[in-house]
């Protein structure tokens, strides 16, 4: 029931296809981390020199608080699923994706990445637009300043022009074989002898879906896929049929296959398989750079600070959306 939201609060880190620095229990998984009331005035954690405030967290707070609310209703924050509580959930999401924005930024400097008067410029203008809309009970309750709304723009900002810069120079290049999507119907058999015996049966010419609706030991018998998803046996043999041909035996980990090809190449879900292959490439050049800053990235976190904040302890008008606004100005 519970799924990471990969819009509102979350969508540049959807994007960008982070990780998540922080685990469910409060720590980096690839840093040190020191648990600390060191942290001074309203500072939350610190990721090297790169500093998240309780103010710029709250922003979070409200985006989330809105976006569950209007799911599950407000009695839902104390339902425990599990073992752990939607709040404690949705709060350990918002410092994992916080920690993981703010981690991003220290890439900027040692790959040249800074923000142009023009970017500044609309920076300024979103974070007026947000906390303009503000009212004073949401002031209060947040504790924000104009500034904070500012510094959590600046960061996002920064971390999609990163991202960008490292992942600048990956091959694009994707041929259509490698990408290439299919469409097939399969049978599973639990034995060598039963699946010679369907062999047999489509050879005389039996209606593939009618004898795989008598003897199909998958409930699924209609199967999309691209390369890399099957053993390397049924895989071979999927991708060398041509339509309408139907395969040998094909003996797996899984049980004996016998598979019929309905589309050798669909040229569509090929192409959009293209995009993914690069974004796949671009998120793996992005995250050894992420990783490899992480590990010797030492941080702090202030937990007995965020464990006094609550959802219900705010019950007002929803506050503006963060990243509604920050759509609006720099795009998804």
């Amino acid at each position: 029931m519970i799924k990471t939201i990969r819009r509102g609060a979350a969508a540049l880190l959807a994007a960008i296809v982070l990780t998540g620095s922080l685990t469910g229990c409060g720590t980096w998984s690839n840093t040190k981390i020191v648990l600390t009331t060191g942290l001074t005035g309203d500072q939350l954690f610190k990721v090297g020199k790169s500093v998240c405030t309780l103010p710029e967290a709250m922003i979070y707070v409200m985006d989330y608080k809105q976006q569950y609310e209007n799911a599950y209703g407000v009695e839902m924050w104390e339902h425990d699923f599990g073992g752990v509580t939607l709040e404690e959930y949705v709060k350990d999401t918002i410092i994992a994706q916080l920690a993981s924005v703010k981690a991003v930024t220290l890439l900027a400097k040692e790959n040249n990445v800074t923000l142009s008067d023009a970017e500044k410029e609309k920076i300024s203008q979103a974070a007026e637009e947000y906390y303009s809309a503000l009212t004073d009970e949401q002031k209060k309750y947040m504790k924000v300043e104009k500034g904070d709304v500012e510094d959590l723009y600046t960061a996002h900002v920064l971390s999609k022009k990163v991202y960008t810069e490292i992942t600048k120079d990956v091959n694009t290049e994707v041929s259509d074989d490698e990408a290439r999507i299919i469409t097939i119907q399969q049978i599973r058999l639990d034995s060598l002898d039963n699946a010679e015996i369907v062999k047999a049966r489509l050879d005389e010419g039996k209606d593939f879906a009618t004898v795989a609706a008598a003897y199909n030991r998958d409930s699924q018998t209609t199967v999309t896929l691209g390369r890399g998803e099957k053993e390397a046996a049924y895989e071979e043999a999927a991708f060398s049929l041509e339509n309408d041909q139907i395969s040998d035996v094909i003996e797996t980990t899984g049980g004996y296959y016998i598979l019929k090809c309905v589309n050798n190449f669909d040229r569509d879900a090929t192409e959009a398989n293209k995009i993914t292959m690069v974004e796949k490439r671009r998120d793996e050049e992005f995250t050894e750079a992420y990783e490899t800053l992480m590990a010797d990235t030492p941080s702090e976190f202030n937990r007995q600070k965020w464990t006094k904040v609550h959802f219900a302890d705010y019950s007002g008008e929803a506050a503006p959306n963060f990243m509604t606004i920050y759509t609006k100005y720099f795009g998804n």
